[in-house]
């Protein structure tokens, strides 16, 4: 399904900015094109969100705003949603300070200082479902996390402050928790459910979507509205990644495997299928691809979550493993050093360790792996996919059975050697594709081909070798390999992700 999904996206980016509305309205959509941005870099897509968020900036509103393809009138839910994609821009092109201060700014005027209550579209406009009434204002919560994020990252705490009032006000006044309210379509609702993950509000975040699950089907359907025999495949899209959040793997899995088989040959998804379908029926909506993707990403980060106690928090020093970083890395006195994939920082910790000077980093996807890494190590919660790090931001980086799980190999190297600093080394230890079967694996798990990492590697201009490796206390018997890789003190010229890929398979 990811792949797919991939390939719509690239056929319907613009030439002029932007991602198109749907497969049969090709007009940029600021709004999704701003809650694009993190999605793409989710799959190391990271030149195409910063085309993304650099068309965001040519499209600004002078008072800071953004609105609707063709709209007079600004909307904070759309603005709230480029204030995602250019916060998850930032810590990488600091230069996105300056519009995304201003889109906070107008969010603040605009809304009620006293409530953090923000303006809603007139009754009958933008947000009418007919009968049904209007889009419930609860969707707002869907603008406030992003809203305080700018706020700690502009160190703007009245961002933070007004996001908290906002909060506030909707769980108060708006009913947030209840399907069967009549203007709750999955899609609306979904949004409503992960903003209260992304606010802290867990309790409230599985209540909704317990009371949700009570309309699931075995197949895994959730009816668009909770009185209609149709589906809205963006809900169920985004209902699964929810309950992937939430640890619901599951009811999660059922979702997500009634979405894919729902899948267009294009890659795309209707905006809803069955009797009586009244939302996007004969149209590719672009968020409904972008939120089969995230339901995708968070089905790994939830498979760790949920199997941290079977993985070890230690590992020996004479390991066969450790021996070949050591040797790579040499004496890493003060140097900057990242554990990419790290998950309960092992590596990490034995490299504090040995090097207590160093400035130790472990990354990982998983926030309950991350929660055993000792004390002294930086911890960051991201994927290989996107690292939020200047280009070279470190001396030596490590990644040990990681990249296995990293879905999009040429994209993970390609961030692995961009966040390497020139003279650094690489470490990739993985394994051997030719020992497939020596292990039970997860579905989207990849070995590899010795070969296959050399040549991304190589045209990435990096200097590579690979060799076999000894583990558990055995000796090197083919099962795993670690490639080494330096890059040249010398800037050499940038290699596309296409082209790497393409040279490798």
């Amino acid at each position: 399904m990811l792949e797919g999904a991939v390939r719509w996206v690239q056929r319907h980016v613009l030439a002029s900015g932007g991602i198109a509305i749907s497969s049969q309205q090709r007009v940029a959509y600021p709004e999704v094109t701003g809650y694009y941005v993190p999605t793409l870099l989710g799959l190391g897509e990271r030149d195409l969100a910063r085309a993304f968020a650099d068309w965001l900036v040519t499209v600004q509103r002078a008072d800071g705003s953004f609105g609707g393809p063709g709209a007079e009138e600004s909307f904070a839910f759309d603005t709230g949603q480029v204030v995602r994609g250019w916060t998850a821009m930032l810590p990488t092109h600091p230069e996105l300070a300056t519009p995304l201060r201003r889109a906070c700014d107008w969010l603040l005027a605009a809304g009620d200082a006293a409530t953090g209550r923000l303006p809603v579209p007139r009754p009958g406009a933008a947000w009418s479902l007919g009968g049904r009434g209007e889009v419930s204002e609860a969707i707002h919560l869907y603008v406030l996390a992003p809203l305080a994020a700018a706020g700690d990252l502009l160190d703007e705490p009245r961002y933070r402050r007004f996001a908290e009032r906002g909060r506030d006000y909707y769980l108060g006044a708006v009913d947030c928790t209840r399907f069967d309210a009549p203007n709750h379509l999955t899609h609306f609702y979904a949004y409503v459910q992960e903003a209260l993950l992304e606010l802290g509000c867990q309790d409230e975040a599985r209540r909704g979507m317990a009371d949700v699950a009570r309309w699931q089907q075995e197949n895994g359907a959730v009816p668009a509205y909770s009185d209609v025999p149709w589906v809205c495949a963006t809900g169920i899209a985004q209902l699964a990644g929810v309950w992937f959040r939430l640890g619901e793997t599951a009811r999660a899995e059922r979702a997500l495997a009634f979405l894919a088989a729902l899948q267009n040959p294009s890659g795309g998804f209707f905006g809803s299928y069955g009797v009586g379908a009244a939302y996007f029926p004969d149209q590719e909506p672009s968020w409904g691809v972008k939120y089969a993707i995230e339901a995708e990403h968070r089905r790994i980060a939830s498979h760790f979550d949920a199997t941290a106690d079977q993985y070890r928090p230690e590992i020996a020093a004479d390991d066969g493993r450790v021996r070949a970083v050591l040797a790579a890395f040499g004496d890493l006195g003060a140097r900057r050093v990242l554990d990419a994939g790290a998950g309960k920082g092992r590596y990490a910790a034995l490299l504090k360790r040995t090097f207590p000077s160093a400035e130790v980093t472990a990354l990982d996807v998983s926030a309950e792996m991350l929660r055993h890494v000792p004390p002294g190590i930086t911890t960051v919660r991201h994927s290989l996919l996107d690292m939020p790090f200047p280009d070279a931001s470190f001396d030596a980086v490590l990644c040990v059975e990681a990249l296995e799980h990293a879905v999009r190999i040429p994209e993970a190297v390609r961030e692995l050697a961009r966040v390497l600093a020139p003279g650094g080394t690489l470490v990739v230890i993985d394994k051997n594709r030719a020992q497939l079967g020596a292990l039970a694996m997860p579905t989207w798990e990849r070995w590899f081909d010795p070969e296959e990492l050399l040549t991304l590697l190589r045209a990435l201009g990096l200097s590579a070798e690979v060799g076999g490796v000894g583990y558990d206390g055995r000796e090197a018997d083919g099962l795993f390999l670690c490639w080494t890789a330096r890059k040249l003190r010398a800037a050499s010229r940038p290699i596309s992700c296409d082209a790497a890929a393409g040279a490798a398979l």
